[in-house]
Formats: structure tokens, sequence, C-alpha cells
């Protein structure tokens, strides 16, 4: 992650501001949001209110899924050099959107936290998660399958097109305002 030193003052109020964004949408849409650089390297980190997830990082074991489903889908956007929508390892709904300019992915805006309707039924979901438990050593199995089946919100096909539209024009709003800062930021 950048460290606020390391960028001029125009970069930086650039940062909090587009950080700011990122935030009201994370809160607005109730998913985690991360601004990745054109490595795939962690900008900016805006935790989510789903209780899952947070059980999910603070193992070692869940991080290291999580990051590595974050380096595929980074690796995914980057070279498709559009928006795409897959599930992450845990089964939920995650939205890439490159961020490009002059034709080259400089940074990916990652959102996630949702679950699909097209998934399982509730016994597979349970079976599936019940699972995930036991391989992260969740002590409390009830109130993990708790905060993934029933505190997740459900998004079906267009509501997570949606979503990522309102995404891509925060990014048509990044693209348009600074290109020095750009630079600086996503190297």
């Amino acid at each position: 992650m950048l460290k606020k030193k390391d960028l001029s003052e125009a970069a930086q109020w650039f940062l909090e501001d587009f950080q700011g964004l990122l935030e009201s949408f994370a809160a607005e849409e109730g998913v985690q949001v991360t601004l990745l650089d054109k490595e795939g390297e962690v900008i900016v980190e805006i935790e989510g209110p789903q209780k899952i997830c947070k059980l999910i990082r603070a193992d070692t074991v869940g991080r290291t899924k999580c990051e590595d489903g974050y380096r595929m889908g980074f690796t995914l956007a980057k070279s498709r050099q559009e928006p795409i929508l897959v599930n992450c390892f845990a089964g939920f709904v995650s939205v890439w959107l490159p961020i490009m300019v002059k034709g080259a992915v400089i940074g990916v805006i990652v959102a996630c936290g949702k679950r699909s309707d097209l998934e399982d039924n509730r016994e597979k979901l349970i079976e599936s998660f019940s699972q995930m438990s036991d391989e992260l050593g969740i002590m409390d199995r009830e109130g993990f399958l708790r905060a993934a089946l029933d505190e997740v919100e459900i998004i079906n096909q267009k509501e997570a097109e949606l979503r990522a539209s309102k995404l891509d024009k925060l990014i048509s709003i990044l693209e348009e305002t600074a290109r020095t800062p750009l630079k600086e930021i996503f190297g």
C-alpha cells in the first residue's frame, strides 16, 4: 500500500477525495471495496459491513485464499480490459473494473460481498459453508453460517451489473479529473 508521504500533496488530496467516494459507495451498497494499482497491489481497502468476510479474512488461510482470488481476478480484469463479474473463493459476487488511461490498465477497483441468486439451495450452501468453517478453524460454526447465509444480501445479475455501472461512473470521474495524480498513485 502506498504511504501518503510517498505522494505529492496534489496526489494525496486526490486520493483522499477518491477514497471518500469509494467509502460512500461501499456504505451505500454494503460491499467491501479495494483499489489496486497496475501491479495488483492494494492502494486502498475499504472494509464492508459483511461479518462473514471479516471472519474469513481474520484467519490466515481465509485471508490467503481471498488474496489469491484478488490476484486471479486482477489478472483477468487486466487482460480483458473490461468489467467482469465473478464469484470469489467463498462464493460471493465480485465486480472487477479496470481503470484505463490511453488504452492501458493502470489499476482496478474491486467490490465484493453479495451472494448471487443463482447459488445452490440452502442445504448445499450450509454444507459448503460448514466445510469452510472447519477449514478455517472457526469455533462458532452457527455464527459463521448465520453470517454467510442470513446476513449477506442476495443479488441477481441485473443488480450486480447496476453496481458495476455505478463503479464505472466513479472510474470515469477518476479518469477525467486528474492525470498527474493518477500516474503518481497507480504507478
